[in-house]
């Protein structure tokens, strides 16, 4: 909340005084407190001379008795030291513990008392947590010379101290009040046309630019001041009519491109961007004018392409920000700063990342069977092999010939899904009668290698009926194969709040840990040779996944060296709102 200005001038008067009686209970306190201190020592001083009188007259073995004697009598603690440190005696501590108290040569007051003059010394008691005033000065018992100390409480004083200070300020809080209303009026009186021109003057700058301020005051300072907003308003009306039709001209044109634009003054500020450099940086929707792009953007590399705008430099940098590629390209402006257009090629950059690997990978998979092709054909071609060896060329080009074909067929199956050639049908399924049928075509292969078969559970799901047996197809490939024969391959099927979850196992060999998070890709292989040797493409997890996930359920892998493996997906319950 703002305060209007009379408030502000008649909290300065009332401050003003405030810190007047403030101030003086302050120096008067400080000032009694330091005469009262003075009062306090001469005091002491006469009561260490009549306790010293009073000692000379003791034996030795009467010290403790006399001592507690004059405390009891002053009410303050009373102590005799020797002239190495020692404690003789002392009001406040028993004589069979004398013996445990600390060496007092180090003590202030003693130190100047064994220097020849009196002593004394303000600290505060370990003891009681409270200020003690210390005095101490050379003194006699039975003819032996010792340091006679006083210890005596400063609280009589500090309490003295802030009742007078209390008075002083009640005193003051009266005076104040016929003082505040003098200030009250003032403070109207001074403050009223300033007030009336101030509202009249916001009215003018939040966009009326028609009005005007009236004049004719008394004041001079006051009639030029409204001259001033009067003249002000008339620019002002003529000049932002013809800026907001360029300004919305320009904005309508900027927030039209996909590409990304800022412009930054030279103290590297934002001085004019576009929806889209807003969307691709990150920056927040309330983002203000002049607001400096180093608080905002945090990214070394982007924060350093901005500067090098602000400075006029010309660059062109890619930069990577929050999952994107970014290319950045910097140009200086006329008036000072730059400009930064900004394209998004994070699309671009994945789709060249995934051309290279597909070719890389596909070229790489497609030379294994061809090179053995070629070579079994060359040797069937140039030599007479026996009939034993020629079945055998045969059987393993017959093998490639498979592989190239399950290859191509794979190929084909994930550039439908990636192209969206196919959509999934979706209708509710029963998961365990799909389990089933899609084992048929691998029971021959399971029982030749007496590996078993077992379902268990069953649940009504949202999928694809195709896609569904593809995938249960594609698993039991994998289980199969990697599944020595006497092994068995096992689905579990049961029902979660929203979801069916499955799982399909072996008991196989199982795969290393650091290869789980990439048995879905394309193209990989955890155990490359085994897989190459029985037919495996690389290819069947990466058309699983996709067929899961656009059947709305994910999937996931479970594994251990030699300890089989699970490969787990999920599927929607029932048809969800969007489709």
């Amino acid at each position: 909340m703002r305060l209007r200005i009379h408030h502000a001038l008649f909290m300065g008067f009332a401050g003003t005084i405030a810190a007047v009686v403030l101030l003086l209970a302050f120096l008067v306190g400080n000032r009694v407190r330091a005469e009262m201190r003075d009062t306090f020592e001469s005091e002491m001083g006469r009561q260490l001379n009549l306790t010293g009188v009073i000692l000379s007259r003791v034996q030795p073995d009467g010290l403790q008795a006399a001592v507690d004697s004059v405390a009891r009598e002053m009410g303050h603690r009373v102590s005799v030291i020797a002239l190495d440190g020692e404690v003789l005696a002392d009001s406040e501590v028993a004589p069979a513990d004398l013996a445990g108290v600390d060496n007092h040569a180090t003590r202030p007051e003693v130190r100047q008392a064994l220097s020849g003059t009196r002593g004394f010394a303000t600290r505060t008691s370990a003891t009681v947590n409270d200020p003690f005033l210390y005095g101490a000065q050379f003194a006699e018992v039975g003819g032996q010379e010792i340091v006679l100390r006083i210890a005596a409480p400063l609280d009589r004083i500090d309490v003295a101290v802030e009742r007078l200070r209390g008075r002083i300020i009640l005193t003051g809080v009266v005076a104040m009040v016929p003082a505040l209303v003098l200030a009250w009026i003032l403070a109207l009186l001074l403050a009223s046309p300033m007030a009336k021109l101030a509202d009249q003057a916001r009215l003018l700058a939040a966009g009326n630019l028609e009005l005007r301020v009236p004049t004719g005051r008394r004041v001079a300072e006051l009639e030029n001041l409204a001259s001033a907003f009067n003249r002000l308003g008339e620019e002002l009306q003529g000049r932002m009519t013809e800026l907001a039709g360029e300004r919305d001209e320009i904005q309508a044109l900027i927030d039209s491109l996909d590409q990304g634009l800022l412009a930054l003054d030279p103290d590297a500020r934002f001085v004019r961007w576009n929806r889209t450099a807003v969307q691709l940086l990150a920056l927040p929707e309330g983002l203000r004018p002049f607001t400096p792009a180093t608080a905002l953007v945090r990214h070394e590399g982007l924060r350093e392409v901005l500067l090098a705008a602000a400075e006029g430099r010309e660059v062109t940098q890619e930069v990577h920000l929050h999952d994107r590629e970014l290319v950045v390209t910097t140009h200086p402006l006329s008036g000072g700063g730059g400009a930064a257009g900004i394209l998004d090629v994070s699309e671009i950059r994945r789709l060249e990342q995934v051309r290279k690997d597909f070719v890389a990978n596909a070229s790489h998979e497609l030379k294994t069977p061809l090179t053995s092709l070629r070579g079994y054909a060359e040797t069937l071609l140039e030599e007479d092999p026996g009939a034993e060896i020629r079945r055998t060329f045969l059987t393993s080009i017959l093998n490639n010939t498979v592989r190239l074909q399950n290859l191509v067929d794979d190929l084909l199956d994930l550039s439908r899904l990636d192209s969206g050639g196919w959509v999934a049908d979706t209708r509710q399924l029963e998961v365990g009668r799909i389990a089933r049928e899609a084992f048929d075509p691998f029971r021959d292969e399971a029982e030749a290698g007496n590996r078993s078969f077992e379902v268990e559970g069953s649940a009504q799901a949202v999928a694809d009926p195709a896609g569904l047996i593809q995938v249960f197809r594609n698993l039991y490939e994998n289980a199969l194969r990697h599944t020595d024969p006497g092994g068995s391959v096992q689905v579990v099927i049961r029902e979660e709040p929203e979801t069916v979850h499955v799982a399909v196992s072996d008991d196989g060999e199982g795969i290393p840990q650091k290869s789980l998070p990439r048995i879905f890709e394309r193209f990989y292989r955890a155990d490359s040779s085994r897989d190459r040797d029985q037919g495996g493409t690389g290819l069947g997890l990466a058309i699983v996944r996709h067929l899961v996930q656009s059947m709305g359920g994910t999937v996931w892998a479970e594994s251990e060296l030699s300890g089989g493996t699970t490969v787990n997906f999920t599927l929607p319950r029932h048809v969800s709102d969007e489709q």
